[in-house]
């Protein structure tokens, strides 16, 4: 047990870094942008020697020269010891101000009372600003918090003690603010943990236990004010958390340098807390370092003591956990949260890992090495069973190689409205992307892959609530690498149980020897007939091209990027993440250097070849919109030369491409025959053996209007007209041939209120009328006019009859 500190060069301060998040969204309605980022907290010397902005009391504490039989209210008289702060009950706006250059062996930090809207408590640093952050080394002197059965696989969570595990410690609080300290708990920085012996070892942990909220307010005052139940506001900025340690396996709480956890021990089936009760909301964890920690640099779940096996909900879908279904249900995700501009180094587990968490925004954050020290699955950076959240510009590699999840990216159970955009992922020994089924509304798009071997798509559990997505990604990598399991490089390692769709995106294998492996078959389950592939560019630098999935609109061409051409660039372009712990950087910019390689040269295959979908967003990697040329690019960048378009390019729906809109919509005509076997319904009914039939005597041009009851996209249109030949000489008139001559398509302009014509065709309906994409919520055929030799009625040509009319977008 280790019983004085060993001192460490760290960096006492970060980086100042520059204005960050001044970009819009590009996710529809997903309600983040309220998150992205107020001005940072920077500072050329100790917040503490500052006013207190928030018209509190400051209390002093200095490890060297403090008293704690002092009064602690002014830096002449500070306390001295971290205990004798947890005997004052702090108010709203009241400040706890560590000393510069002090030291805390084997204490903790656990302050009691809350602060108010605006008017929050903070914890920061005083006093010379050339010395060290302040020093909280608590040496894993915290409590176990299991009552019995630790070091086993069903340990049983203590009430009482559950969240009290940190360097810093906050339980049923709100309204703080911690900054400028450095932390760690690790009762010996030479030896890696590994036996499940009860010890959780956190950095701050910040808890809601429902169960004390309860004897300490009472459960009807509690259900009459569910909003007591909510943890607000919280601020982590310019922490140094190292040397976390902890077992090698999870022991059903989770472990982290910065941990928000919500507890209770009564479940959904035999008791109901407040609706819309016990979560956190507005939390900021920024420019913070973790290095040496376990499990996880940053967390924040769910984590009821029931630890139920999971439930189904209403659609059938599995929820791996009863209290996730719970959450989602009974609205208690945490709510507002903001993870940016973190550095992490050696992380044991995942490196930031987000549960049952509601609008949450993680950018900026640099992740060098994770899965160190764990033997389960693990990603860097995810979040499960969570909903709107938006995970762009960070930066992750050194991942070790495992036959678990392993990845850097993740879409994991139950996760609503998740997106991966303008991330850069490199050097990650499992894979690119894992992904575990049960997810709504998906996307990944823009991001950058570099040599992350092993699985692109690993895992994949269960079916989805709808498609997913990955639009317009770059994946560089060596097909005959070794990855996981020492097996050669791999598409996918399970069969597709979903569909998910892969549009714009360039495969690039730079192994000249070797081609991607499409297919698993060593393992019987080469099933990716759920991968739907349209305009990628498969990219083999051997030219060996076999069992590729099918990709409509796609290439084999090189992509002739302007600064990247092979293996030999690689190198290059890792030099700027340093592969030693380095702190915080500015990562959007160093991105996008790396991602200005990517940038198609003149000419090439990328240019303009792509297909638009709703899934692009609005803005490529470096930040250009997604509207230049005549159509989208493919890859990461959208070259930005020649005029940007006025308005984005119409976006395809590839769900339901080739699908036939006009099936079941309504029909308006300007002539029916009287027949009731020859109505306007047999039009759209998918029937060919019935068919509509103009009046005998109509009058040209006459009109056929289908009513989509939705704005739908097409660029196709079939007409068949109903063509029967008897050759019976003496009866000619029981012939029916094609009957229409000209005709043109118009759509319905709901802006100007008018029809719009954009489609014409001189010589019959033989064939079917192919165009550019056109988007209405009604489509026109104007017939205007029938040949005039082949059938006739009564001398005069007979009216067209048609069976059936097919309106689809086809993707070439």
């Amino acid at each position: 047990m280790m019983t004085h500190i060993h001192h460490r060069t760290l960096a006492r301060k970060l980086a100042v870094l520059g204005a960050c998040v001044g970009m819009l969204l590009s996710v529809g309605a997903l309600p983040c942008t309220a998150l992205a980022s107020e001005a940072l907290f920077d500072t050329q010397t100790w917040s503490g020697n500052t006013p207190n902005p928030y018209g509190g009391q400051d209390y002093f504490v200095d490890s060297r020269s403090g008293e704690d039989a002092s009064t602690g209210t002014s830096a002449q008289t500070p306390w001295k010891n971290l205990t004798r702060v947890h005997t004052v009950t702090f108010q709203p706006g009241d400040r706890i101000l560590l000393k510069a250059g002090s030291v805390w062996n084997d204490q903790q930090l656990w302050p009691q009372g809350s602060g108010a809207e605006d008017k929050p408590i903070t914890i920061a640093a005083y006093g010379d600003s050339n010395a060290a952050k302040p020093y909280i080394a608590t040496n894993g002197k915290v409590d176990i918090p299991f009552t019995r059965g630790k070091g086993t696989g069903n340990p049983l969570k203590d009430p009482q003690k559950v969240g009290t595990t940190g360097a810093v410690v906050l339980r049923n609080q709100h309204h703080w603010e911690i900054r400028e300290l450095s932390l760690s708990n690790d009762d010996d920085f030479s030896v890696d943990k590994t036996a499940r012996d009860g010890t959780v070892w956190d950095g701050i942990s910040i808890s809601i236990n429902a169960d004390i909220l309860e004897k300490q307010q009472g459960v009807e005052q509690l259900k009459a004010h569910p909003e007591r139940t909510v943890m607000k506001h919280f601020r982590v900025d310019h922490v140094d958390v190292h040397h976390l340690d902890s077992p090698d396996t999870w022991q059903k709480i989770y472990t982290a340098g910065v941990n928000f956890q919500v507890f209770g021990s009564k479940n959904h089936e035999s008791y109901e807390y407040a609706p819309g009760g016990y979560h956190f909301d507005d939390i900021r964890i920024e420019k913070n370092t973790f290095d040496t920690v376990d499990l996880n640099a940053i967390q924040a779940g769910f984590n009821w003591f029931g630890d139920g096996a999971g439930e189904k909900d209403s659609s059938g879908k599995w929820h791996d956990g009863w209290e996730h279904l719970w959450v989602r249900t009974h609205n208690q995700y945490t709510t507002q949260l903001y993870i940016g501009n973190n550095s992490m180094h050696s992380i044991g587990q995942g490196a930031i890992q987000v549960g049952d968490s509601k609008n949450v925004l993680m950018e900026y954050n640099t992740v060098n090495g994770y899965l160190k020290r764990y033997r389960a699955q693990s990603c860097a950076i995810y979040a499960y069973a969570s909903a709107d959240v938006l995970i762009r510009y960070n930066e992750v590699f050194d991942g070790a190689a495992t036959t678990y999840d392993g990845t850097p990216w993740d879409f994991e159970y139950n996760d609503f409205n998740v997106v991966y955009e303008h991330n850069y992922s490199h050097d990650n020994g499992a894979g690119w992307f894992a992904y575990m089924g049960n997810t709504d509304k998906a996307v990944a798009r823009y991001n950058l892959s570099v040599n992350d071997n092993g699985t692109m798509i690993r895992e994949f559990m269960s079916g989805n609530y709808s498609p997913t997505y990955f639009t317009n990604n770059v994946i560089v990598y060596k097909g005959g690498a070794r990855g996981q399991g020492k097996t050669q490089a791999e598409f996918h390692n399970k069969s597709f149980k979903s569909p998910l769709y892969f549009v714009n995106n360039v495969f690039y294998n730079y192994d000249a020897s070797t081609q991607t492996r499409w297919r698993n078959s060593e393992r019987g389950e080469e099933n990716i007939d759920n991968a739907i592939f349209y305009h990628n560019v498969f990219f083999e630098a051997s030219g060996k091209h076999k069992n590729e999935p099918r990709n409509e609109g796609g290439s084999h061409e090189d992509p002739h990027f302007v600064g990247y051409a092979g293996e030999a660039s690689i190198p290059r372009l890792a030099t700027f993440s340093n592969t030693s712990y380095s702190g915080a950087k500015d990562t959007r910019s160093a991105i996008r250097a790396v991602a200005q390689a990517f940038t198609p040269a003149a000419g090439s295959p990328l240019i303009d070849t792509g297909l638009t979908t709703a899934s692009q967003g609005t803005s490529d990697i470096l930040g250009h919109a997604i509207q230049y040329g005549t159509a989208s690019d493919i890859g990461i960048v959208e070259v930005d030369k020649g005029e940007k378009n006025a308005k984005p390019f119409l976006a395809v729906d590839v769900e339901h491409a080739r699908e036939n809109l006009a099936q079941s919509a309504r029909v308006v005509v300007s002539s029916q025959h009287p027949s009731s076997e020859l109505r306007a319904t047999n039009l759209t009914d998918g029937n060919g053996a019935t068919r509509w039939a103009a009046h005998d005597d109509a009058q040209y041009p006459l009109d056929i209007d289908i009513h989509f009851g939705r704005e739908v996209m097409y660029n196709t249109v079939k007409i068949d007209e109903y063509v029967k030949v008897f050759g019976n000489k003496r009866h000619p008139e029981w012939d029916t041939h094609e009957r229409i001559q000209r005709y043109s398509l118009w759509r319905w302009n709901d802006a100007s209120h008018d029809w719009v014509k954009f489609y014409t065709a001189d010589t019959g309906a033989r064939s079917a009328a192919v165009f550019s994409p056109q988007s209405s919520t009604q489509l026109r055929i104007h017939v205007e006019s029938v040949y005039s030799g082949r059938d006739t009625y009564r001398g005069h040509p007979s009216p067209p009859t048609i069976s059936e009319i097919t309106v689809s977008m086809n993707i070439e």
